[in-house]
């Protein structure tokens, strides 16, 4: 992640996330797809690391199993991980809304996102932001990219100092 592009994610995520009370955060990805798992990795690597306010979910390639536990957690806000062909350099950040998740190509879950996210957002009324990061490798494999460990790790680090 480049320093202007993680300025920006700071400043966009921080404004996001003011005054939320509990927050849900969903890794979407396929653990044996290489850097299609950086969502699911960021959620591992805050685990043990944020308050009980945070619920974290390894959702992997079927988010839609989880409906229940986060409508159960009644978050504010639901921050959903995932890869996603963004057109960038590998590790960049973008923000989607519900409306864009239809024109870009997000992993490989069995439900689109954006039904996913408009099931949520309907049943709670929370906040809801989808973080899409660029792979660099979707090939097979466990492991992320040097590129995605070091977004992965960045990302992790910058939201236990702002999650409530």
């Amino acid at each position: 992640m480049s320093k202007g592009n993680e300025d920006g994610f700071k400043g966009k995520l921080k404004t996001w996330l003011a005054g939320a009370e509990k927050v849900a955060v969903v890794g979407v990805g396929n653990a044996m797809r290489k850097d299609d798992a950086v969502g699911v990795e960021i959620v591992k690597i805050l685990r043990k690391r944020v308050s009980s306010r945070i619920s974290l979910i390894e959702a992997e390639t079927m988010p839609e199993n989880y409906i229940e536990q986060i409508i159960d957690f009644c978050p504010s806000h639901v921050l959903i991980i995932d890869s996603g062909l963004i057109g960038e350099k590998p590790g960049k950040v973008k923000f989607l809304a519900l409306t864009e998740t239809s024109k870009t190509a997000i992993s490989t879950h069995m439900l689109p996102l954006q039904v996913f996210c408009a099931y949520i957002e309907k049943a709670i009324n929370a906040k809801i932001l989808l973080l899409v990061i660029q792979p660099k490798d979707t090939g097979m494999g466990e492991d992320l990219t040097k590129e995605l460990k070091e977004t992965a790790g960045k990302i992790a680090d910058f939201l236990v100092k702002i999650l409530p």
